[in-house]
């Protein structure tokens, strides 16, 4: 049974503090929000085609002009739900949709789909209105008991290293503590798994992995424990402790502007991170031996395993950079080969680290903190992509580089394809080249002259 999403919102989605059903594991969070230091972020423009180059240029102006200059880590906290279902990658209270964290901003863009009379934005815009005006707070603490309770968590399908990465593994980490034997449920639209995904579970948290189960079939819970990411609480909930927050000296003032509607909710994805995340890259680096670290390289070309579906989106004109590279003392190294122990052992040996845009930059989430990540993208990913690894990028304090080249088989402008129809190849041009290794080059001076080795 489908979802009806053209209901009112108030029907459609559960707002905290005035419908029931959510009440958090003790004890209530201290915080829902808190200045972080981020990333060191920088864009650069460099097609070889000059009409691309100037648009490049004129997006890249705009995104930092987007950017806020504050991050902020955002709490996500324990909490018992009460008559609920979970379906699709996402979960329901008494049948209306919970809001929480990317599984919530999935169900905002369907809704927004299928809303876009100006009457009916109207009407979201009132419901979240109203939801900051009349929630009740504090919200409830459950009273009784909740280690034989089971847990329920989003997973937006079991292929995607980067939704699985910066979505739901992290999640675990708020249930290491618990030494009961209720089944963890990571709820996902269908049976298709690929082993990286209990492969990361054993590695980082081996004493909940044998509790784990997919499942792919709708589910029904009288009470059951979750993890509320506060994302969709700063637009649903007027607390004073996130005024507080936004109000401290330095932070900039458009964090004072918390919106629900999509341009708002992009501005805080990319200036910000779950602590989910965070705890995510301290259990997973607790799990490394520091002689595995030190046996690694520390200049990377992250590469791939062409026999696979990554030929689809192969890349072009590389061959200048990687024999720059490779002079400069560069290894490349497929992470699909690496077991997950070596693939984030990697990322904390690496002092830089190059890459063509995919899901395999997720794992700035475990880079060494001032390392430098050199992202090679193109007008495709600029227009529809850029800034989905920031949050990756803040949580480890590395510096995230990007490099915007051309399209592999695209000489015009209009024919560079929608990302829906899918993310084509990257084509390295000779302005992408000089840039990229000018960037290792600068990076390199400030290395000790032992970088280069293995």
């Amino acid at each position: 049974m489908s979802v009806e999403l053209q209901r009112p919102p108030m029907a459609v989605f559960h707002f905290p503090g005035i419908h029931p059903g959510m009440s958090y594991l003790a004890p209530r969070p201290g915080w829902v929000l808190r200045q972080v230091e981020g990333a060191a972020v920088r864009l650069f423009a460099e097609s070889d085609e000059p009409t691309v180059r100037d648009m490049q240029r004129s997006a890249i102006e705009r995104q930092e002009r987007r950017l806020l200059t504050t991050v902020m880590e955002i709490n996500a906290s324990p909490v018992v739900l009460e008559n609920a279902q979970f379906r699709n990658a996402f979960g329901m209270i008494d049948g209306r949709i919970w809001l929480n964290g990317a599984a919530g901003n999935r169900m905002r863009n369907k809704f927004d789909q299928q809303n876009t009379e100006e009457w009916r934005q109207g009407r979201l815009v009132s419901a979240f209105r109203r939801g900051r005006k009349e929630a009740a707070l504090p919200l409830p603490v459950w009273k009784d008991r909740a280690a034989d309770l089971p847990v329920a968590i989003e997973l937006k399908n079991g292929f995607n290293y980067y939704h699985f990465t910066t979505e739901t593994l992290g999640c675990l980490a708020s249930f290491v503590q618990d030494d009961g034997d209720q089944p963890i449920n990571l709820h996902l639209p269908q049976d298709n798994l690929r082993g990286f995904l209990t492969g990361f579970i054993e590695a980082v948290f081996p004493r909940l992995a044998p509790r784990v189960r997919f499942v792919s079939s709708a589910c029904r819970y009288d009470r059951v424990r979750a993890l509320y990411s506060h994302q969709h609480y700063l637009y649903q909930v007027e607390d004073p402790r996130v005024q507080a927050a936004v109000n401290q000296p330095g932070v900039d003032p458009r964090w004072n502007t918390l919106r629900s509607e999509a341009p708002y909710r992009k501005a805080v994805a990319m200036a910000s991170y779950d602590s989910s995340l965070r705890l995510l890259r301290e259990h997973a680096l607790r799990r490394v031996p520091r002689k595995l670290v030190e046996k690694m390289p520390r200049l990377v070309w992250m590469g791939r395993d062409e026999g696979g579906a990554a030929r689809l989106r192969g890349m072009t004109g590389q061959a200048r950079l990687m024999a720059g590279l490779a002079e400069r003392g560069f290894h490349c190294v497929a992470f699909e080969h690496l077991s997950p122990i070596e693939q984030i052992a990697q990322m904390q040996a690496a002092d830089i680290l190059v890459a063509p845009h995919g899901a395999g930059l997720a794992n700035m989430v475990y880079a060494k903190t001032g390392a430098l990540v050199i992202e090679i993208a193109t007008r495709q990913t600029q227009m529809h992509r850029w800034g989905d690894f920031l949050p990756c990028a803040h949580v480890s304090r590395c510096r995230y580089d990007t490099v915007f080249a051309d399209v592999a088989g695209v000489s015009r402008l209009d024919a560079i394809p929608p990302v829906s129809e899918g993310l084509v190849g990257i084509h390295v041009g000779r302005r992408a080249t000089r840039r990229i290794l000018a960037l290792v080059d600068d990076a390199l001076a400030g290395l000790p002259a032992q970088a280069s080795a293995v």
